[in-house]
């Protein structure tokens, strides 16, 4: 089969699930997306950027029910553990 091509049988085709649980995830989850986008180079301008874009649902619903100033703060402080300053002033706010 050509590398372009769907295979309705693909067993390694990726697949999207939900798992209830009782815990509330929410600040896990947001400290991976955090690493993992700073990781690739994001600045913490660009992080929180996409905190706000609804087609990012996980990191979109961590600013929906927790607020920009717990994002924010969720940034700071995980670029501190990997040593990296974080400044918002050049948007004219101050943390």
């Amino acid at each position: 089969m050509p590398k372009d091509e769907v295979d309705p049988e693909d067993p390694m085709e990726l697949n999207g699930v939900a798992l209830w649980t009782e815990e509330d995830t929410q600040e896990t989850m947001a400290e991976c997306f955090i690493v993992e986008f700073m990781r690739l180079g994001y600045d913490h301008h660009r992080i929180l950027a996409l905190f706000g874009n609804p087609y990012y649902i996980g990191m979109h619903m961590v600013l929906e029910n927790r607020g920009e100033a717990y994002v924010r703060q969720k940034i700071e402080s995980t670029f501190a553990q990997w040593g990296r300053p974080v400044c918002w002033t050049s948007e004219g706010r101050q943390s």
